[in-house]
């Protein structure tokens, strides 16, 4: 494993949970998907920033990473760490540590605690707030029946390592060791590639999937979901944004504007929330970047429920007809025409 996922957040590995939570939000921001569409190179970046946060955001998990990464990506046999079921690179770690994967305690037992595949779906920005249903298909991925995920038949020795899965590279009188690049890691090499997977190790099928999303679901959260079989997937969600709303913490925010009467007179409109359209009362005499608050229209949780926060913009008019013109005027000759004090 070439990746480091303190670096790939931009964080030292002595980071607080609070910021690696804050390199997350400013990277998946930048990165996300919907800010830069059909930008390949921007979604695997997305996906790296997602995987990495899940794992170091988490102390079990951490402490899990930590261990694999101080013994230099190796297991305690001191063989290459080789993944589990997963599309590759950290969704495979993310994969491994899901399965119950240990250092140093106890082994996996049971079929509950085997790896499991990571798919990943969209849901829309309300079902990840309030919760619901989630039914849909996914390609999950899985080994190769035809070379028993090894992505070749022949299997030899890699030439390039000597079968150790670790090259070293020496400069001065520094010795650093690092993945094979010709084996992968794995130690070994093929002498041809597997035509049902094209080398890949994996196939991928499409199931149904069926769940209930936890109310104030976060973009990146990844959920372990039991199948039929009585096996399990790990999903990790990405919530799609909405036009008009959007979450900060348990908060729901949103931006309106208002003409320059209604801020001055008050007024009442509908506003959307969550749970459909209520009226809202502006008062009079509201100023730009007035916040008015909505009680329980936020997101929910277990210590209750946040509120919907409306920023209020108020627009100045420009290119007045002679009418409009004059009904100004008169407005400030009444209100006077700012007197020294």
């Amino acid at each position: 494993m070439d990746k480091d996922l303190y670096s790939i957040l931009g964080v030292p590995e002595t980071a607080t949970l609070a910021e690696i939570k804050k390199a997350y939000r400013r990277l998946a921001k930048k990165y996300h998907p919907d800010a830069n569409p059909g930008n390949k190179e921007a979604e695997e970046r997305f996906k790296e920033i997602s995987e990495a946060s899940e794992i170091l955001g988490d102390e079990k998990k951490r402490s899990q990473y930590d261990a694999l990464r101080k013994s230099g990506f190796r297991t305690p046999e001191g063989q290459p760490f080789e993944p589990g079921e997963g599309f590759g690179g950290l969704d495979e770690i993310l994969s491994s540590l899901f399965g119950g994967m240990s250092f140093g305690g106890e082994a996996p037992r049971g079929p509950a605690q085997r790896r499991a595949p990571v798919v990943g779906i969209r849901v829309p920005f309300v079902t990840a707030c309030l919760g619901g249903a989630v039914s849909t298909r996914v390609d999950v991925p899985s080994s190769c029946s035809t070379c028993g995920g090894a992505g070749g038949v022949g299997q030899e020795k890699c030439s390039a390592c000597g079968g150790t899965g670790q090259k070293t590279t020496r400069r001065g009188g520094f010795a650093t060791m690092h993945t094979c690049p010709k084996c992968g890691g794995t130690g070994v090499t093929y002498r041809s590639t597997c035509s049902t997977c094209s080398g890949s190790g994996k196939v991928s099928h499409s199931e149904s999937l069926s769940f209930s999303l936890p109310p104030g679901t976060d973009d990146g959260t990844v959920l372990r979901i039991g199948r039929t079989d009585g096996s399990s997937l790990a999903v990790r969600i990405s919530v799609e944004p909405d036009r008009f709303l959007r979450r900060e913490g348990g908060d729901i925010v949103c931006s309106i504007d208002i003409s320059a009467p209604q801020a001055v007179l008050g007024t009442s409109l509908m506003l959307r929330t969550l749970e459909g359209r209520v009226r809202l009362r502006i008062p009079a005499g509201t100023q730009p970047g007035s916040i008015l608050r909505l009680p329980g229209r936020g997101v929910p949780s277990r210590s209750g429920r946040g509120d919907q926060l409306v920023t209020v913009g108020v627009t100045i008019p420009t290119n007045l007809s002679t009418e409009e013109r004059e009904a100004w005027e008169h407005i400030g000759k009444v209100q006077g025409k700012g007197k020294a004090k």
